[in-house]
């Protein structure tokens, strides 16, 4: 009986833990994210809006690699990371998503392209 009190103790704390982070994701720099599958590049084309009954794309292209498509879907969040400027973060949109722009994107799954979170660099 305390061995299963405990897992789920153990396992509640972990829960936790895991929306804390992402709860806080908005106020770490692009590139620091602890423990997420992220990838960064430049977005090679502006976020394209969701099609009938589909999901927003947006395009970015990984240093030395072709340009991956990741979807964008409503429980995606997206970030203006302003740490460089010394500046909170915001929530940004689709808008934010311009060509050109650096970006950071944790996906759940590589394999699958589904944005959890997306953060991009406001431009200079």
């Amino acid at each position: 009986m305390r061995t299963i009190i405990r897992a789920v103790v153990v396992a509640s704390a972990l829960a936790g833990a895991a929306s804390a982070q992402q709860a806080t994701e908005q106020f770490i720099p692009i590139g620091q994210s602890p423990g997420a599958i992220t990838m960064q590049g430049e977005l090679s084309a502006a976020a394209e809006p969701a099609a009938a009954g589909g999901e927003a794309t947006i395009a970015m292209t990984i240093a030395g690699a072709e340009p991956r498509s990741y979807a964008i879907g409503p429980q995606t969040r997206i970030y203006v990371d302003r740490s460089a400027q010394g500046q909170a973060s915001t929530m940004g949109g689709l808008a934010d998503l311009r060509a050109g722009r650096h970006a950071e994107v944790s996906v759940v799954d590589p394999a699958s392209g589904i944005a959890l979170w997306i953060k991009v660099r406001p431009e200079q």
